[in-house]
């Protein structure tokens, strides 16, 4: 296909209406050209996030952690956004609580951001709720 060619099915591609004269002309038809702007799309969408974490990261967040959060980005159970806010808050977390943020923390940030009904959730909020889950254990373990 030469350029101008290219050019002019790019063009027809990304308008509002196609032109069927100019599909047959090409030698398309309006459904090769819808096929192509679908698979394209969900070639897109469906791209890899190739993410590694950087030295201070790695000292704080345990390979299993990572790995649990790399999983649950490629089961859609999160998107990137989230991938990228658990790791900042991890990250916040671990200046307070002076460890390593293991699979199981990991696991209760992602459920706290998805469920805890919030639109912006700081560490300060983590704070408190894991300091709240760790009086609750111990008022447990007070009743028994």
């Amino acid at each position: 296909m030469d350029s101008s060619s290219f050019d002019d099915l790019l063009e027809l591609m990304l308008s509002d209406k196609i032109s069927h004269a100019k599909l047959k002309k090409m030698g398309l038809s309006e459904q090769d050209i819808k096929t192509y702007m679908e698979n394209l799309l969900h070639q897109s969408s469906n791209g890899g996030y190739n993410r590694i974490l950087a030295d201070d990261e790695r000292r704080v967040i345990t390979p299993q952690a990572f790995g649990y959060l790399v999983n649950m980005l490629n089961i859609k159970s999160i998107d990137k956004e989230t991938f990228e806010k658990v790791i900042s808050l991890s990250m916040q977390l671990h200046l307070f609580m002076k460890r390593r943020i293991d699979k199981k923390i990991i696991d209760e940030i992602i459920n706290y951001l998805i469920f805890s009904g919030q639109g912006e959730i700081t560490v300060r909020d983590l704070i408190d709720f894991f300091f709240m889950e760790d009086e609750e254990d111990n008022f447990q373990d007070d009743i028994n």
